[in-house]
């Protein structure tokens, strides 16, 4: 018996590489077609997302509250780094190296144009 399943066409962006991993799939024979591989991808992470919430599991975070901690996670890091001695070291060597640009030292003069 053939189980035909209502499937609806939907555009998505995603990463090359994730394409090109999923065509390698379906090159490899592994996979009958790209919709195929990403249909068994969004149905086990649909699987898995849905335990952890019953769970009480927080692993699994919205874009926003991802890319929030993400966000605060490198300026922690950023902050210490500079904090350090190798940080400050960095900063020096930008400043003087920025202070030391010939394309630093031109002046630049604005005209009115039309006059």
């Amino acid at each position: 018996m053939v189980v035909k399943r209502n499937k609806e066409k939907v555009s998505i962006a995603m990463s090359s590489y994730l394409v090109n991993r999923a065509k390698a799939m379906v090159d490899a024979e592994e996979f009958g077609s790209v919709s195929d591989v990403i249909s068994t991808a969004m149905s086990q992470f649909i699987l898995m997302y849905d335990q952890a919430k019953r769970d009480g599991d927080t692993q699994f975070l919205s874009t926003h509250e991802y890319v929030e901690d993400a966000g605060n996670m490198i300026e922690g890091v950023i902050k210490e780094y500079l904090k350090s001695p190798e940080g400050k070291a960095l900063i020096k060597s930008i400043i003087g190296e920025s202070l030391s640009s010939p394309e630093n030292n031109k002046t630049v003069i604005f005209t009115e144009s039309g006059r």
